[in-house]
């Protein structure tokens, strides 16, 4: 049983023999004047020391998913806190790989050639994150194939994302993240991508390779948005490639921002 999940059930359960011990008249609500604050106390010594109990018990697993007879696939990320990266893997036939340091649940799905995959933080999780696992975290580190064109679909809390996708065949990318810091690499060889950003109180940056142009559009709200002008050339609030019409790789890119900051170049 996880150390924290034994903590806090303690409470309920302590909380739990207060209230039964007032219905049967064994103490009076007066004693509510000490349970409050003394609850108080516990758990501020457990945000304290918490993350030093727990430190070397974090799980870490391996995971392969094969690609088999797939000829697409759409990946999901439903990813809390910590640090995720995601590359191409190096293994042959290979979709999706890697080590889950805080352990994985994931659901795959196939149907004809198409695949479908979420990979989700495990759902025994009380409050997770780096703070649960202590100072190792959580910590994703995952290859995705570049054998076959891929959706991804990023939903993310508050972590630290770096997203190298250079060398696979994205066509589709969603981000939606919180008060996060992302880093993306956009693909340098996949034809058409379009990609959508949607942020809250984040810093995201987009690295566009050389010789791919691209069609940025912002509604960036309250945040800042710094663009390489000398490549796209800005209108209002669209920036685009001189050459994005007859260019063979390009990518299509809608960013909505909070209170965040975007740099795109």
């Amino acid at each position: 049983m996880r150390k924290s999940a034994l903590f806090f059930g303690t409470l309920i359960i302590l909380l739990g023999a207060m209230l039964l011990a007032i219905n049967l008249g064994v103490v009076t609500t007066a004693i509510w004047s000490f349970f409050w604050p003394a609850i108080l106390v516990l758990l501020g010594v457990w945000f304290i020391a918490g993350p030093y109990l727990l430190k070397g018990k974090v799980e870490t697993v391996e995971r392969s998913i094969p690609l088999e007879n797939g000829t697409e696939a759409e990946i999901t990320f439903n990813y809390g806190a910590g640090m995720l990266s995601v590359a191409s893997t190096l293994r042959p036939q290979e979709l999706v790989g890697g080590s889950f340091v805080g352990g994985i649940s994931d659901e795959v799905n196939r149907t004809g050639g198409t695949v479908n995959v979420k990979l989700n933080t495990p759902s025994d999780m009380l409050f997770p994150g780096n703070w649960v696992y202590g100072h190792q975290g959580i910590n994703w580190n995952v290859g995705l194939t570049k054998e076959i064109p891929l959706k991804l679909y990023f939903h993310t809390g508050a972590c630290e994302a770096k997203l190298n996708l250079a060398d696979l065949r994205v066509t589709e990318l969603v981000v939606e993240t919180g008060a996060s810091s992302t880093e993306i690499q956009l693909p340098q060889n996949a034809g058409y991508t379009r990609v959508t950003i949607k942020s809250g109180a984040a810093a995201v940056k987009i690295n566009v390779p050389q010789g791919v142009a691209a069609s940025i559009r912002e509604s960036s709200g309250l945040s800042g948005i710094n663009v390489d002008t000398s490549r796209f050339i800005q209108n209002g609030h669209t920036y685009q490639s001189a050459d994005y019409a007859t260019a063979s790789n390009k990518v299509d890119i809608s960013y909505e921002g909070g209170v965040g900051s975007v740099d795109i170049k």
